[in-house]
């Protein structure tokens, strides 16, 4: 079972549910078998072209979605994906399924850490929404992804650069705003942010950010976005590479009591920049 076989399933699973079909009524209407329906389902077998155009057939899948379903079933048994960075099921679908997730950032705060001020000045600022209908849905979906935040089941690892901090994104205030998530965030238990000093120079991770998504239904996932695609990588050699990074950060980023002290007194100065613009 890999990613694309899982998002295969997700996929056929969601359109049964819009019609209220559960795999005993999909199998009479396909006259195969319950439990070759929830393979297929669950990602555990690779439906035939004939097979899988009929499914999709029954359920109503047509044009464009019909030709990305199919060609997901014709690649299923190929490792990794590369997909538009607008379409964030498959990533939404690993984080609501992960028991831990790491991050590295070097640029910005991670979209799960955003406040919606930071995030909709971000954008504004990056020149990827104009439209304010567009930004509000955008700003919307990021923030719902944070609920993942809320499971203590699930562990996460948060490096950031300094510079994450340092950048001034918005006004003082968002950027006050912001640090305070930070410092709140920092103070759950299934949460662990820390932070890799400027003065290092060159770091475990230059190469740039990513977010390894582990889980106990399935292989781990590293996923790297980029403006227009996201790449999804599952080979075990892949994974290593990443595990050996973030080894590598563990051994000289701030430990989690020094972080909060950044974090602390980058809030201090964001204030006193907010207030000095206040009284401008």
């Amino acid at each position: 079972m890999n990613i694309r076989s899982r998002q295969l399933g997700e996929r056929l699973l969601q359109r049964m549910a819009e019609k209220n079909w559960g795999v005993r009524e999909m199998s009479r209407r396909l006259e195969v078998s319950a439990q070759w329906v929830s393979a297929v389902t669950r990602g555990h077998t690779r439906p035939d072209p004939v097979r899988l155009s009929r499914f999709l057939t029954e359920l109503g899948v047509r044009g464009a979605e019909f030709r990305e379903l199919m060609a997901l079933g014709d690649e299923m048994r190929k490792p990794g994906l590369l997909e538009r960075s607008g379409d964030i099921r498959t990533l939404v679908s690993h984080e609501e399924h992960a028991i831990a997730i790491s991050v590295f950032q070097a640029n910005v705060v991670p979209g799960l850490l955003q406040t919606g001020d930071y995030a909709r000045s971000l954008a504004v600022e990056m020149g990827n929404q104009p439209d304010p209908d567009k930004l509000d849905e955008q700003v919307f979906a990021r923030l719902s992804r944070q609920a993942i935040l809320t499971r203590p089941r699930v562990r996460f690892r948060f490096f950031l650069h300094e510079f994450v901090l340092r950048l001034p994104v918005g006004s003082p205030q968002v950027m006050s705003g912001q640090l305070r998530q930070l410092a709140r965030l920092s103070a759950q238990g299934n949460m662990v942010i820390r932070i890799v000093p400027a003065n290092l120079g060159g770091h475990p991770a230059s190469a740039g950010h990513f977010q390894l998504m582990e889980s106990d239904a399935y292989q781990p996932v590293v996923c790297i976005e980029s403006e227009e695609t996201s790449l999804f990588l599952e080979e075990r050699r892949e994974i290593e590479a990443y595990r050996r990074v973030l080894r590598g950060l563990d051994s000289c980023a701030l430990d989690e009591a020094k972080s909060r002290e950044l974090i602390a007194d980058l809030i201090g100065e964001a204030d006193a920049r907010s207030m000095a613009q206040e009284h401008s």
